[in-house]
């Protein structure tokens, strides 16, 4: 190996990135800036048939129209289902309702979004409890789902102010993690993360009408294996290692947040307490499990078990006795415990229940008064009055409603503060990246951090077991890197970070020092890479997809069991083989494609043909060790990206791929024009190509679709796709690329 450099750059402050959530803007549809118009206009008869007793609980999608109107713009999308939504409530006078832009037009959005829900807020007389505690999340980076305020009209009869509150989903994970192929997990009672044996499918009870984990993508695979190593792994690992490696697992920090918002606001109905009302997602981006909070209406004072939720303690908030392993672990760590400490702090100091929080509720309150108090249906439940409305904030209502908003919360800030721990963290680091990109020549690590602010980072490491000298970087406003050079090549660098604050606490990212491994020597290499392909060869399920080809051209076979492949060098575990053995001189092909359900070699993250990574990774007991990477250039569909020979050097775009065979003979872009027994020219061409003489010719797909036929001596191709074609003329066969 060639003398390499290793990058360390250090960044710090709230960042977001692929550690922390991304938290999408609220656009026209959650607009906090005026209260938007929903007019539903759906068949009288199908109105009424879904007003009917024996309906109430259907989750039948009845067709209507949808209108989306603000002061600026109206927007009508025809055809959507709607329907009544929740559990407890559809028995209620005034109904909660879920519209679906893509049941009867599959794969249809708006805004991005494919469904909307609609919530009464019947049971809180101020109407705004769930969106102060969605505003709560957001102000912490908590991916939460976001909301605001509309007016709902079915058939020009105004039905009342309502929540427009974001769905759950792939796309929700997709906008918030940056991946939607991971397993996504409605939990709902009694969800309550015990561990309930090994087997994966002991999770899938379903004491009620659904699952208690209710698998909500991938649903054909049906896999529950993760979220089972998840439970086993936070109930049975020892003090010690749930302290070092849960965050392997789940992304604790972010949940600490959580925790803290729901402990202050009274979420007694979440995990928590009632175990219950959140969603669990497997992002193969970290794989890490991350905590998604869910129906937040029960909150600041809404009562129905008897409770008094203002005083109760902030460290011991779960049911007396009960089994709440998330929480009470979290708590019994006193590293988690203090983190925790430190953002109950931080929500007392600067978001929760100060002037500025004051302001906004009162102004919402206001903001929202029109239309609450217009709302024919919001008295109709609950008896909630006018002056209830008007009240809300100060004053209770009776019965579930014990406090007003603020009322609850400044009795919850009192007591929340004298029960408050004494406690002091250094620099609470997010999390590590490491980018193979340029590895082994060069390696990038990146630490995102939150918390105390950062006045120092130190790079401790060791080559091939030798201590090296300790770098210490100078932190700006935005970061600091550092470089340093290797003088030989080696095999393994452990390291550890240690982090200090500027109130002289300092974080050692790691419990121990971590490894990292140069290539191995065993011959397994990626071979060859297709990032879009429209007709070259087709899977079990007889579908085009992107494909990653591996060869192995060593001499003894390679249990693929530990290696994992991925397009983010940054998450080298992104997907795990399954427990295969690649003979030598064997090819083996990964569709790259996230349809799970295909089959074992089809992998959780599809490429990009406008350029992309692909790296291929080995645990190891004490590290990951990276084997092979290749960074793949913009290409045009059914032209693939590979090895001129075999498992060798240099790289090169392909014509002809070779899935599942040999590189070596193939002709590739540049042999092409090389060809002196062409009868056609240019090729590849980006439009027109020229014959050398008269012709009758047919233009074929790879896969015998008749295209065009013809005569003559130039074809124009610019009205088609990029790809590879074939050309049949009484001259012979011949391929040509369309760019």
């Amino acid at each position: 190996m060639n003398r390499g450099v290793l990058l360390i750059l250090f960044l710090f402050g709230y960042v977001i990135g692929s550690s922390q959530p991304n938290l999408p803007e609220n656009g026209p549809v959650y607009t906090s800036e005026e209260i938007p118009k929903v007019y539903i206009i759906i068949d009288q008869d199908s109105l009424d048939d879904l007003y009917l007793e024996e309906n109430w609980y259907s989750n039948y999608e009845y067709g209507a129209t949808f209108i989306f109107e603000t002061e600026t713009f109206s927007d009508t999308i025809p055809m959507i289902g709607f329907r009544f939504r929740g559990n407890t409530s559809r028995d209620k006078i005034k109904k909660s309702f879920k519209v679906s832009f893509n049941t009867y037009v599959p794969g249809r959005k708006y805004y991005g979004l494919e469904k909307m829900n609609l919530n009464a807020e019947t049971n809180d007389p101020a109407m705004m409890r769930s969106r102060l505690c969605w505003d709560l999340y957001r102000n912490l980076g908590v991916p939460a789902p976001r909301s605001n305020h509309v007016e709902v009209y079915i058939n020009g009869e105004y039905y009342g102010l309502y929540l427009n509150t974001e769905h759950i989903d792939e796309e929700f994970c997709e906008n918030r993690f940056g991946s939607q192929g991971g397993n996504l997990y409605k939990c709902s009672y009694p969800a309550n993360l015990d561990y309930l044996g090994p087997d994966p499918d002991a999770y899938k009870v379903a004491p009620w009408d659904s699952r208690t984990y209710e698998l909500k993508t991938n649903t054909e695979l049906d896999d529950y294996s993760d979220i089972a190593e998840f439970i086993s792994f936070l109930n049975l690992s020892g003090s010690s290692d749930f302290t070092c490696q849960f965050y392997e697992y789940f992304n604790v920090y972010a949940y600490l947040k959580v925790a803290a918002i729901d402990v202050l606001t009274g979420n007694w109905d979440g995990y928590i307490y009632n175990q219950n009302n959140y969603y669990l997602y497997h992002n193969p981006t970290t794989s890490q499990f991350e905590y998604i909070p869910y129906d937040t209406d029960n909150t600041w004072g809404i009562d129905w078990i008897n409770r008094n939720w203002s005083n109760r303690p902030i460290y011991n908030w779960s049911q007396t006795g009960a089994t709440r392993p998330l929480f009470n672990r979290l708590m019994d760590s006193d590293e988690f415990r203090d983190v925790f400490s430190y953002h109950i702090q931080d929500l007392l100091n600067n978001h929760y229940f100060t002037e500025e929080h004051i302001t906004y509720v009162e102004n919402l309150q206001g903001f929202i008064e029109a239309s609450a108090l217009s709302d024919p249906y919001r008295p109709l439940d609950w008896g909630h009055s006018d002056e209830d409305f008007l009240n809300s904030l100060t004053e209770a209502a009776g019965g579930h409603v014990d406090f007003g908003v603020l009322e609850f919360a400044e009795i919850r800030k009192n007591s929340a503060n004298n029960q408050l721990e004494s406690f002091s963290i250094g620099p609470i680091a997010l999390l590590v990246k490491e980018d193979f990109a340029s590895f082994p020549d060069q390696l990038i690590v990146k630490v995102f951090s939150e918390g105390p602010e950062l006045t120092q980072a130190d790079f401790n490491y060791s080559i091939d077991g030798i201590s090296q000298s300790g770098v210490t970087m100078s932190l700006t406003e935005f970061g600091s890197e550092t470089t340093i050079e290797f003088d030989q090549p080696f095999d393994q660098i452990t390291y550890n970070i240690s982090l200090m604050a500027s109130n002289g606490e300092v974080t050692d990212v790691y419990c121990s020092p971590k490894a990292l491994y140069t290539q191995s020597p065993n011959g397994l290499v990626i071979n060859e890479v297709m990032t879009s392909n429209n007709q070259t060869i087709a899977d079990e399920a007889g579908e085009f997809e992107d494909w990653i080809e591996l060869y192995n051209s060593g001499e003894v076979a390679v249990q693929l069991a530990d290696y994992f492949l991925t397009d983010n060098s940054s998450s080298p575990t992104k997907w795990e083989f399954p427990n295969y053995i690649l003979q030598p001189e064997e090819f083996l092909l990964v569709w790259a494609d996230r349809d799970l359900a295909d089959g074992p070699m089809h992998a959780n993250f599809r490429l990009s043909a406008g350029g992309e990574e692909v790296h291929l990774f080995k645990e190891e007991v004490d590290g990951i060790r990276w084997i092979d990477g290749i960074d793949v250039p913009p290409i045009p569909s059914d032209y693939s990206f590979g090895r001129e020979n075999d498992a060798e050097l240099p790289w090169m775009l392909f014509w002809s791929p070779t899935p599942g065979y040999s590189n070596s003979g193939t002709l590739s872009v540049s042999d092409l024009d090389d060809q002196e027994s062409s009868t056609l020219y240019p090729n590849p061409t980006d439009g027109l190509i020229f014959f050398r003489e008269f012709i009758h010719y047919r233009i074929e797909s790879l896969d015998g679709r008749i295209l065009l036929n013809g005569s003559g001596n130039q074809i124009d191709l610019s009205s088609f796709s990029s790809g590879v074609y074939l050309v049949r003329s009484n001259l012979g066969v011949e391929r040509v690329a369309k760019f």
